[in-house]
């Protein structure tokens, strides 16, 4: 039998104040027309979810306050969850990267964009990497493996 099973697509909003920013309600109305559903999540919500699977996740700072609480999340939790491959989080901020954003960026697990930009480009971005990084086939990194050649005589 062949089910058909419906996929919720969802990236997590990152909270680090009590009430919501402007810029979540542009992001949301952008990448709910992609059939993405953004969700606002505190940190430690986000510390309590499924770790069996990876969720991606958006944070942005843009002042002084969230940028010290994103400190915070990433000396908890947030570094090592992204070096085990288990978040990957899109960076928005007028901050600079953070430490080891290539080493990250390599594993695919971090993207960085530097504010001002228009947030509705940047949305775009994010469901593109979104879906490609949900679509990507794993595969095995060691490559393929050797054949002897045959023993029979074709000529």
């Amino acid at each position: 039998m062949n089910e058909n099973k419906t996929v919720i697509n969802y990236i997590f909003y990152l909270q680090h104040k009590d009430e919501l920013d402007n810029s979540f309600y542009v992001l949301a109305d952008v990448l709910s027309k992609i059939n993405i559903s953004l969700l606002p999540i505190t940190s430690d919500d986000l510390k309590a979810i499924d770790k069996t699977k990876k969720h991606h996740v958006i944070s942005i700072r843009n002042d002084l306050s969230s940028a010290m609480a994103f400190n915070n999340v990433r000396k908890t939790f947030l570094d090592s969850a992204m070096a085990g491959g288990r978040i990957g989080l899109f960076d928005i901020s007028s901050f600079s990267e953070i430490e080891n954003a290539q080493k990250l960026q390599l594993k695919n697990v971090y993207r960085f964009f530097q504010l001002p930009q228009n947030l509705k480009q940047i949305a775009m971005t994010v469901a593109v990497d979104y879906f490609r990084d949900r679509n990507a086939v794993a595969e095995w990194p060691g490559g393929r493996r050797a054949k002897l050649p045959s023993m029979t005589n074709e000529s």
